[in-house]
């Protein structure tokens, strides 16, 4: 994916206004589900809609939740979650949620690969954190990125993608990044990560302390698109 698309990533996380998961999908698709708001959102710019709850163990609170949406359109995007009705669901949906737009991370490397038809499981290995600056992660990146996508790929990667906060217009550009492995393996995934030629160069890229976690699909039937 490239920044020249003028696709931007948007990411909610936050904590379920209720601790029953079954509820909490009633009504993400009583609200964000419905015919009529999907082709809303749509009209809007919104290309993707994707739900995901945590990992045991994964890093991540079990009472959270996290969405992401592709957008193609900042400006739609501001549109519909000005929208009243749109508010209202999400606060129904969350207690608090956190969220952030994000724009591709030019020159970092990043890979698409397709799943096989007997890997239906998705999972997503998510990190975030402080850079010291984009050029210096950039360079540290790609030299971790290239030499291990052979081996992570074996262990069940379907994709990666860096991102970095949008910064508001007249603001320095932003130094948080973000990044999203998408996996058809979840022990795959794990295993991977605590490989020491991953972490040898993923404790490099970093400024601070990260936050990294990690999601899978939610049980029963939730509205994506």
């Amino acid at each position: 994916m490239s920044d020249s698309m003028g696709v931007f990533l948007l990411s909610i996380r936050g904590m379920m206004a209720t601790p029953e998961l079954e509820a909490s999908r009633v009504t993400h698709n009583k609200h964000a589900g419905t015919p009529e708001n999907i082709a809303a959102a749509r009209a809007l710019g919104d290309l993707s809609h994707m739900v995901y709850t945590p990992i045991d163990g994964g890093g991540a609170a079990a009472n959270e939740i996290l969405f992401l949406d592709h957008w193609n359109s900042l400006e739609g995007l501001n549109a519909f979650f000005a929208h009243p009705q749109v508010q209202e669901g999400g606060a129904l949906i969350f207690a608090h949620r956190d969220p952030v737009v994000w724009m591709p991370a030019e020159g970092f490397a990043g890979y698409h690969f397709p799943a096989p038809a007997d890997q239906t499981g998705r999972y997503i290995g998510i990190v975030r954190g402080p850079v010291a600056s984009r050029e210096q992660a950039r360079e540290i990146h790609n030299a971790l990125v290239g030499p291990t996508m052979s081996m992570a790929r074996a262990a069940g990667s379907m994709s990666h993608e860096a991102y970095f906060r949008l910064a508001p217009p007249g603001s320095p550009e932003a130094l948080e990044f973000f990044a999203v492995d998408v996996w058809h393996n979840g022990q795959g995934m794990a295993q991977f990560y605590q490989n020491p030629q991953f972490l040898a160069g993923f404790q490099k890229l970093f400024a601070g302390m990260p936050s990294a976690t990690a999601w899978m699909q939610p049980a029963g039937q939730w509205t994506e698109w």
